[in-house]
């Protein structure tokens, strides 16, 4: 399958700007072939809001509010699945979510590793949950959570095929001349993730405004198979097959990142 990552400037708190830009990449990921559309965090809010009212006025309704609806019309039109950022609430309470839609599926990941202010602004997320969808089993995290190895690794166990990764990273204080090859820590946790758990990685970063760009997709064995880059707007293409990422989890007489588990030592004693 085709995985399209869309790497686009977002207009803070700018809803119908934000919705109509991310319609545009799905349709264009579409005309280049793609079956996977993933989008950046909260793509069509903006994360920097005045206020906690400001934010209650952006925030939308799951499963039916007007980016999902939009998203999920998309996907069952033209028989895609979309990923994609939103600023959820339920009642008065905000979460940092990201939504999966697909031909029969509509489902709601909520960020469990806050940043900084977004705690004092979002309630976390409970659960890693993994999705079945006709693409395969896909697990999502939102930006930050990708610095915790944990969540990578639970959403494989649970046999996560593809993990999205929904982005708003900014500077990441590495200085520019270390960063070899152009990656930025976003890069080399997508591929420490997809080496560690067998799973394709697809990461979708927004751009303009500091944020980095270098939106990637990556391949089970940790290669690099599309790189963004650091300013520009537009698709990160590449061609991925889930189900090698199921293969590579069988248990065989080589070494194997699940098998060689030894979970026993893992226990935290006191």
């Amino acid at each position: 399958m085709r995985v399209a990552c869309a790497q686009y400037a977002v207009r803070e708190g700018d809803r119908d700007h934000n919705l109509g830009r991310s319609l545009h990449f799905i349709r264009q990921g579409i005309e280049q072939g793609a079956d996977l559309v993933v989008l950046p965090e909260l793509a069509t809010s903006g994360c920097d809001f005045d206020s906690r009212d400001r934010a209650l006025e952006l925030a939308e309704e799951f499963p039916e509010g007007t980016s999902v609806r939009a998203w999920r019309e998309e996907a069952e039109k033209f028989g895609v699945c979309v990923v994609g950022g939103l600023l959820e609430r339920g009642g008065e309470t905000l979460y940092n979510s990201a939504v999966i839609v697909a031909p029969g599926v509509t489902g709601r990941y909520r960020k469990t590793h806050l940043w900084n202010k977004e705690k004092l602004l979002y309630e976390p997320g409970r659960d890693l949950p993994v999705f079945d969808t006709p693409l395969g089993r896909i697990g999502v995290l939102i930006c930050y959570d990708a610095w915790f190895p944990e969540a990578a690794r639970t959403l494989a166990l649970k046999g996560a095929q593809v993990l999205c990764v929904p982005s708003n990273a900014p500077d990441d204080w590495v200085p520019e001349e270390q960063r070899r090859g152009g990656l930025t820590m976003l890069n080399v946790h997508a591929i420490a993730h997809a080496n560690a758990n067998r799973l394709f990685v697809a990461i979708s970063n927004r751009v303009g405004d500091g944020y980095l760009g270098h939106s990637c997709v990556v391949e089970p064995t940790g290669g690099v198979l599309a790189l963004g880059g650091p300013t520009e707007e537009g698709l990160v293409l590449a061609d991925v097959a889930p189900g090698r990422s199921r293969s590579e989890k069988r248990l065989t007489d080589a070494s194997h990142a699940f098998g060689d588990r030894n979970p026993a030592v893992y226990e935290i004693e006191g």
